[in-house]
């Protein structure tokens, strides 16, 4: 039997409506957690990105291993990268996304910049979920 629990974050320049120019909002990420026998088997985290396109620029990334840093692609528009995509890593190359385990659960950490000069820095956890679900 296969249950899921969804969560959503939005970074500290989010607004619930959008600005009528760019930057229009920030970062938005649902990750919908998958749970196979009561036991958690992977997290599908969708970072959507509102900087350059009103309508959210999605990329999807699959967690399923403890402690392993697992890299938020730029998704490709017309064959090529999405310029309107603006999450790359804190050091250069792509944004990233870990799953660790803690006494409380498993956190959701995240490492990476965004916005029109990628100046916005986004580290740490956002979100908890437990290893095991009762149903």
């Amino acid at each position: 039997m296969t249950n899921t629990i969804t969560n959503y974050w939005c970074s500290g320049d989010w607004r619930r409506v959008n600005n009528n120019k760019p930057p229009y909002n920030g970062i938005k990420i649902k990750a919908t957690a998958n749970y196979k026998n009561n036991k958690l088997d992977n997290i599908i985290a969708v970072v959507t990105d509102f900087t350059k396109d009103p309508n959210g620029v999605p990329s999807t990334v699959e967690l399923s291993e403890i402690n392993e840093w697992a890299a938020i692609l730029i998704p490709e528009k017309n064959g090529q990268p999405n310029t309107d995509f603006t999450v790359m890593g804190t050091h250069g190359s792509f944004g990233m996304l870990k799953l660790d385990r803690m006494s409380n659960g498993i956190l959701l950490r995240v490492a990476f910049r965004y916005g029109i000069n990628n100046f916005r820095e986004e580290l740490g956890f956002i979100m908890q979920f437990n290893e095991t679900i009762e149903m």
